[in-house]
């Protein structure tokens, strides 16, 4: 959608996106392992590994949102879920404010992904988060922000090519 704003320069038109906001969730299964999500992403038309995350639905409290992407996505309950932190994501088309959650005393249950949803669940080694940032395969924003916040190094990032 587009806006009109008022500015000193005159009235400017912007493409602006209302969302109701998303949650994402940090996991360890292990101390040493990271729980990301597979999958295909339309946009880009790629595959992409990132932590579970998903979109809130209007009236949902936030904790809910994340236990449900946990399940939905990764095929996990969390026994706690913890806010780590808010941030905006795109913050020059978008009004969207994702929290990122940590979630601990993880349980293994049947994931249910959304039709037309293609993730699988994977648990990685830290060790290899290194050589995934370089692939391109780790490259969104929220998992990125996520590595950053247990103390990784996000150097080998490749960003996504536009062809």
């Amino acid at each position: 959608m587009e806006e009109t704003f008022a500015t000193s320069d005159g009235a400017v038109v912007r493409p602006v996106i209302h969302h109701p906001g998303a949650v994402a969730i940090l996991a360890q299964p292990t101390p040493d392992t990271l729980l990301l999500v597979r999958q295909y992403r339309y946009p880009i038309r790629r595959w992409t590994l990132e932590i579970p995350a998903g979109t809130r639905v209007p009236g949902e409290a936030p904790e809910a949102t994340a236990a449900r992407e946990l399940q939905e996505e990764a095929g996990f309950s969390a026994a706690h879920l913890e806010e780590l932190t808010r941030f905006l994501p795109a913050v020059g088309v978008s009004d969207e404010e994702l929290i990122i959650y940590r979630a601990t005393g993880l349980s293994e249950i049947a994931a249910a992904p959304e039709h037309g949803e293609l993730v699988a669940r994977e648990v990685v080694a830290l060790g290899r988060v290194p050589a995934l940032l370089a692939e391109g395969l780790i490259c969104d924003a929220k998992t990125l922000f996520a590595l950053v916040l247990i103390g990784l190094p996000v150097s080998f990032a490749k960003a996504a090519a536009h062809d």
